[in-house]
């Protein structure tokens, strides 16, 4: 089934087409767009605070599948941020802030590996083995909480129709615990997850998934970021607030 067959069974008009999708075999990772998209709709999202920006690939991918409301991308590294910024213009939704999501306001030394996707304030099991685990630069960067940013741009009204979407490289904990009371506002959150360690002293994946059970957040998905593998390490896991449904 091509990717324009799979969209005709749907309701959603406004969703572009993604090529890239068509023949790849990563059908799982466009299953799970598609379910995002529908748990947009049905929770009224109007705002994706997008931790852990890169270079705009997340919120590309909504913008893809039709979403139109405002995302606020937070993205520390430099040049990254750069090219971040050129992939926001045009888009009077879309605004980016330069600096580090945790569970502190301050600063604190970001590992920037070969490939900066994989960077992290923590630092990988395996070291110098591949792109992905080679630090090139270790980076002093600003750091806020999400109960700051949310407080210091008066956010506070619009968390019941807002996603929060952590992919920091096992910093998730920090992330979710810099929201203090707010989590209970948020209606929807997605992490990114890791069935096997990466990074030394990251949350294991049942931890953080615990963590939001706590907080009366209910599992939605749980979906293979590289659908091509046999045998998946990272994961997309998105919930939904129980307590405000």
């Amino acid at each position: 089934m091509v990717f324009r067959e799979l969209l005709r069974g749907t309701k959603f008009r406004s969703i572009r087409a993604i090529p890239r999708f068509a023949g790849s075999g990563n059908l799982a990772v466009l299953a799970y767009l598609l379910g995002l998209r529908r748990w947009l709709d049905r929770a009224h999202i109007d705002l994706v605070i997008d931790v852990g920006g890169n270079i705009g690939q997340f919120a590309s991918a909504l913008r893809y599948i039709g979403y139109r409301g405002d995302i606020l991308s937070f993205e520390p590294i430099p040049d990254v941020f750069a090219a971040l910024s050129d992939r926001m213009q045009g888009d009077q939704s879309w605004r980016g802030v330069q600096i580090a999501i945790g569970d502190h306001n301050g600063e604190g030394t970001l590992n920037v590996m070969a490939h900066p996707e994989y960077s992290s304030f923590r630092s990988r099991v395996t070291e110098n083995k591949n792109p992905s685990d080679t630090v090139v630069e270790r980076l002093r960067v600003p750091v806020k909480t999400l109960e700051s940013v949310v407080e210091e741009m008066r956010l506070v009204p619009r968390l019941p129709a807002t996603l929060v979407k952590s992919n920091t490289q096992g910093h998730e904990l920090s992330v979710l615990r810099g929201l203090g009371n707010y989590i209970h506002s948020v209606k929807l959150i997605q992490c990114e997850l890791f069935s096997i360690p990466l990074y030394k002293d990251s949350p294991f994946l049942t931890e953080v998934v615990d963590f939001l059970h706590e907080h009366n957040f209910r599992s939605v998905s749980f979906a293979p970021v590289n659908g091509d593998s046999v045998r998946p390490i990272a994961f997309d896991y998105l919930c939904v607030n129980d307590a405000e449904s």
